[in-house]
């Protein structure tokens, strides 16, 4: 279940790239678009993506939202799907690492933290609950809609995306009256 997680966590992120603009002439407070209702803030997005590429993951946001909608007006149960609040993800790789990638979640981190007035580790705390939260809406929905063996079987992944893509297209144009983008 590790690596599909980690596989899901890809997914979403790969998901989540559309667009190019940049956030920097808006509060946190001003709405990027409404989803059925719900509203995605400036503030949302400027939490997950620094301000000059937020926008490029706007559509993916959406989709998250849709998603997460689905999930609930379907009452299924994400609590399977979440990871453990000890996971590795939640912890900030030291300052003096010589790990590439964790200087790279580092230097997010920090950058991050210091534009929301937050400390490193308590950014990288709340960023991994908030991806590790998205992902387990995703997994379930996905689950629901494909069924848990198609999550079993390595060599189907490349099929799995292309199903995930089209799921999350039809419910897109399903719902599509009641999206609205505010901010380009």
């Amino acid at each position: 279940m590790k690596s599909l997680f980690s596989y899901l966590s890809l997914i979403c992120m790969m998901i989540l790239m559309v667009g190019c603009s940049e956030l920097s002439g808006y509060d946190h407070t001003d709405v990027a678009a409404t989803v059925r209702g719900n509203e995605i803030t400036v503030g949302d997005l400027r939490f997950l993506y620094p301000d000059d590429t937020a926008l490029d993951y706007l559509e993916g946001a959406i989709s998250v939202e849709l998603v997460k909608q689905e999930v609930k007006d379907m009452s299924l149960d994400i609590s399977d799907n979440l990871s453990d609040n000890d996971d590795w993800f939640m912890e900030l790789p030291p300052k003096n690492t010589k790990d590439e990638d964790g200087k790279q979640i580092r230097q997010f981190a920090e950058s991050q933290a210091k534009k929301l007035d937050m400390e490193p580790e308590e950014y990288q705390r709340e960023y991994a609950k908030k991806i590790d939260e998205q992902n387990a809406y995703m997994v379930t929905y996905l689950e629901e809609k494909l069924g848990t063996a198609a999550f079993d079987d390595e060599k189907g992944m490349g099929s799995l995306n292309e199903k995930a893509d089209y799921l999350l297209v039809e419910l897109a144009e399903e719902y599509k009256d009641e999206i609205e983008v505010l901010i380009e």
